[in-house]
């Protein structure tokens, strides 16, 4: 579908089998290196300025072992009311996130980054897309968790999984809801030359 101009390659900075997949669908080969950076939110810092700057600071911590390639990284998180819900400590923190959620509108916002730093090129943009989770029992949230597959996902559910079930509207990108607005990001590839 698209090609990788030559002389260049692609590193995804990231370990999620999520993102792998979806940046697949883009038909190119690149490598995955997950970065290794603290990914704690500060202090009254905005859920838009966290994703930005951690999807810019994973890209640069692979970027500096391989200045030549281009790097895509990205962050997703769970925005209510303004809050990031990140993923649940346990599953009594998952049964609260699940039961907030619920009969409610909230925001999936990615940041993501394109870095090629021996060229001196950073691209960054954030993504947001709206999701309405259907109203559900306390013993529906319980069987759910019991499935562990909350466990480890921002928001506490996986929109591609077992939780899809919940998801009863989406306004916007559903690949932004996985983990990696693919549109945007082939958009951005396109825009810089990297791929035609």
């Amino acid at each position: 579908m698209f090609h990788v101009k030559e002389g260049d390659s692609i590193i995804l900075a990231s370990e999620s089998p999520r993102r792998v997949d979806i940046l697949r669908s883009l038909g190119v080969s690149f490598s995955i290196i997950p970065p290794s950076i603290n990914e704690r939110q500060k202090k009254d810092e905005s859920p838009k300025d966290y994703v930005s700057r951690v999807s810019f600071e994973k890209a640069i911590s692979v970027g500096e072992h391989f200045p030549e390639k281009w790097i895509v990284a990205a962050d997703t998180v769970v925005v209510y009311k303004n809050r990031i819900m990140g993923k649940p400590k346990n599953e009594k923190d998952a049964f609260r996130m699940l039961k907030t959620l619920g009969g409610r509108w909230h925001k999936v916002m990615t940041g993501f980054c394109v870095v090629n730093i021996s060229k001196g090129i950073t691209y960054r943009d954030i993504v947001e897309t709206k999701v309405f989770l259907r109203d559900m029992s306390d013993d529906e949230i319980l069987r759910y968790i019991n499935t562990s597959e909350p466990l480890g996902k921002a928001g506490s559910y996986a929109v591609q999984g077992k939780g899809g079930c919940m998801v009863k509207e989406i306004k916007g990108s559903y690949a932004n809801v996985v983990g990696l607005p693919i549109c945007e990001v082939a958009e951005a590839l396109l825009s810089l030359g990297v791929l035609s």
